[in-house]
């Protein structure tokens, strides 16, 4: 029982995280024109939430009306890849002739009492492992020579794909090999390759 309010507890620190992590950074967008426009900038899912400046109205954007925004350090092109199938903004992970990237929907956001009760409905550390990958939604990984020519990154192709992307670090393309990295490890094999800082990967 203490065990499931500690797995309780996770959850909801979980849940109250994701809400406030969706703030106000500077950075800019681009229009269908290419012209930048720099200010404040809010990121969902389906739209972004720009300002230009602290008092300002904020204006909604989807990503039909853009093609592009920056927060901070982070590069978010508007993908209208046959793949994907809709306009979609997809964050730039690497640089390079071939680039990989990533469409991140948002977590369902859920109150303290549904998540209680979705854990409450099941007695296995099975079923409360599910309720918390409730928290998540599917990561789309993507690679191409740019947004619109996109194909997806999947469990089969993942060492073929991305040891070719990162060649150009032998270190990083012989941990793809050796399955030091594997395909549910993605994002910390980005951080390595664009870093150097190499995380402690659990079995």
């Amino acid at each position: 029982m203490q065990s499931f309010y500690k797995a309780a507890l996770v959850l909801i620190t979980s849940a109250i995280t994701l809400s406030a992590s969706a703030q106000w950074k500077k950075g800019c967008y681009y229009d269908l024109n290419n012209t930048q426009h720099t200010g404040l900038i809010k990121a969902d899912e389906k739209y972004i939430l720009y300002k230009p400046s602290k008092k300002a109205d904020e204006s909604k954007l989807t990503a039909e009306d853009i093609k592009a925004y920056v927060t901070e350090k982070d590069s978010f092109r508007v993908s209208h890849a046959p793949v994907i199938g809709e306009p979609v903004f997809v964050q730039v992970l690497t640089s390079g002739p071939t680039k990989i990237y990533v469409s991140r929907p948002k977590p369902k956001k859920f109150s303290r009492g549904s998540i209680i009760g979705g854990l409450l409905g099941g007695e296995t550390g099975a079923e409360i492992g599910g309720h918390a990958d409730a928290l998540k939604r599917y990561n789309g990984y993507y690679y191409g020579q740019d947004e619109n020519s996109l194909a997806m990154i999947t469990m089969q192709n993942f060492e073929e794909i991305t040891a070719s992307i990162m060649a150009d670090k032998p270190k990083v393309a012989a941990k793809i090999k050796d399955k030091t990295f594997r395909y549910g490890d993605i994002d910390e094999l980005i951080v390595f390759y664009n870093t150097g800082r190499e995380p402690s990967l659990i079995d």
